[in-house]
């Protein structure tokens, strides 16, 4: 209210001099804010865009991951393989513990060089960093 009566006292005083002058200035930062609007627009846009073909991509990753694993878990000898590795190893290092805490008198042997590296590596990458490897495609997944 206040600017449109110092507009009038002005456009009274100074004539079509003020006016024609306020309109310039009144153009250039309407240009000015039409051009941040499509800027703005088309950025969007754009970032729309790559966000829907990256959901798009992370779907069909997906879809595909789960098709392999379906197939892989069809064939009994995969579907087995990692329960007839790990088992095992599991039973032993169990069996290992429970003599040697409670001294049922077991006397189960240790494996020999190679192997007792092989049963510790086993037992780690199934129960230890199989976890954290599917944390971290969920973190992976998340992030994009």
């Amino acid at each position: 209210m206040l600017g449109s009566i110092v507009y009038r006292l002005l456009g009274w005083f100074g004539g079509d001099l003020f006016a024609t002058m306020l309109e310039k200035v009144l153009d250039h930062f309407r240009r000015k804010a039409n051009d941040d609007l499509a800027r703005l627009q088309t950025t969007v846009a754009a970032d729309t865009q790559i966000a829907i073909a990256h959901a798009n991509a992370e779907l069909q990753a997906r879809k595909v991951q789960a098709q392999v694993m379906r197939a892989d878990r069809g064939w009994w000898v995969t579907a087995w393989i990692r329960p007839l590795i790990v088992y095992p190893c599991v039973v032993h290092f169990g069996a290992i513990v429970l003599d040697s805490t409670f001294l049922f008198g077991w006397g189960i042997a240790r494996l020999p060089a190679p192997y007792d590296f092989y049963e510790q590596a086993i037992i780690l990458s199934f129960f230890i960093a199989r976890p954290f490897e599917k944390a971290a495609r969920v973190f992976t997944a998340g992030r994009g």
